[in-house]
């Protein structure tokens, strides 16, 4: 079956917690084919967590010594989407960031832990 896509035209970085991931049906077998899930956020996330989630991806990405135009073409997207990902204008679905703290060599630990608990 194919990917459910969260639908919200206002994203923000704000939001962007609540709309990181992207579950596909076949590995989660108690969803309903309408089911769309999100993470749940109880408290208020600052812009200071936010700014140090997207460097945090920028920085992964450097010291991997990967380009925009090289992490796009091993995800099959175009460069301007990393662009955008990077800098908190576009969704980052949980296919696509599991796909990228493996090939920057990270565990989502270091991308995650700059929300406070």
């Amino acid at each position: 079956m194919g990917s459910m896509f969260f639908k919200d035209s206002n994203f923000t970085k704000k939001n962007f917690l609540k709309n990181l991931f992207l579950v596909r049906e076949p590995e989660i077998k108690f969803l309903k084919s309408s089911e769309q899930t999100k993470i749940n956020i109880s408290r208020k996330i600052s812009e200071e967590e936010w700014e140090s989630f997207f460097n945090r991806l920028t920085t992964a990405r450097i010291e991997a010594n990967l380009t925009q135009a090289q992490v796009a073409k091993s995800l099959g997207k175009y460069q301007s989407y990393i662009s955008k990902i990077e800098s908190g204008e576009k969704k980052l679905f949980m296919e696509d960031f599991v796909r990228l703290y493996k090939l920057y060599n990270k565990s989502p630990k270091y991308f995650c832990s700059v929300f406070s608990k």
